[in-house]
C-alpha cells in the first residue's frame, strides 16, 4: 500500500503512516524519522577458537588422494573372472531359441528371474571391486542360473536341447569358479 493510498484510507489527515508490525519504528511527534543505529564493524578480526579435534581447514586446502589397492595379488584375475561371469550369464539366454508357439510369460517365474539378475549383478560387481563376498554372490548366482535352466523346459518355454547343456555348463563354470574363490585363503599381511 502506498503512502497516498494510506493517506486516503487513514484518518484523512496529512500523510498518516500506519504501522504494519510491532517492529516498525514509530516516529516521535515533531521529529523526523530516525535511522536505527548499527554497530560499527570490528576493526580487528577476532582470532579463531582452536578446535580440540585438530586444525580447521582453510580456503585452498587440498585433500589427500586415496588410491585403490590395485597392487593386491589376484586383482586382475578377479576382474577377468567378473567379465567371464557376466559373459556366462549373457550366454544363457542368447543360446536358447525363441518359443515356437505364442505363449504368455508365467508370472510365477518372475521372482526366479529377478533373483537371477540380482545375484549375477552382485557377483560381478563384488568380483570387480575385490569384495570378500564375491564368492558367496557367485555361488548364489550359479544356483539361480541352474534353476533358470531347469525352469524353462518345465514352464513349457522351450524343450530340452543342446542349449540346455550349454546353460548347464555356464552355471557349473560360475559355481566352480566361485567355489574355488570361497576356498582360497587370503594372503597374510
Amino acid at each position: 500500500m502506498t503512502a497516498r493510498e494510506n493517506d486516503t484510507l487513514g484518518s484523512g489527515g496529512p500523510a498518516t503512516v500506519h504501522r504494519m508490525s510491532v517492529a516498525d519504528p514509530v516516529p516521535l511527534a515533531g521529529s523526523s524519522p530516525v535511522e536505527p543505529v548499527r554497530p560499527a564493524p570490528p576493526t580487528d578480526a577476532a582470532a579463531p577458537v582452536p578446535s580440540p579435534y585438530g586444525p580447521v581447514p582453510r580456503a585452498g586446502w587440498t585433500a589427500v588422494a586415496r588410491t585403490a589397492p590395485d597392487g593386491r595379488p589376484g586383482r586382475a584375475l578377479e576382474q577377468v573372472l567378473a567379465g567371464a561371469f557376466a559373459l556366462a550369464w549373457l550366454t544363457c539366454p542368447l543360446v536358447e531359441p525363441m518359443p515356437a508357439h505364442d505363449m504368455a510369460y508365467p508370472l510365477w517365474q518372475l521372482p526366479f528371474d529377478i533373483a537371477a539378475v540380482v545375484t549375477i549383478v552382485l557377483a560381478v560387481a563384488a568380483l570387480w571391486r575385490g569384495s570378500r563376498y564375491a564368492a558367496r554372490f557367485g555361488i548364489a548366482a550359479a544356483g539361480c542360473m541352474a534353476v533358470m535352466t531347469i525352469l524353462c523346459p518345465l514352464a513349457g518355454h522351450t524343450p530340452v536341447g543342446w542349449w540346455t547343456w550349454v546353460q548347464t555348463g555356464m552355471s557349473l563354470f560360475v559355481l566352480g569358479a566361485s567355489t574355488v574363490l570361497a576356498t582360497r585363503r587370503p594372503a597374510a599381511g
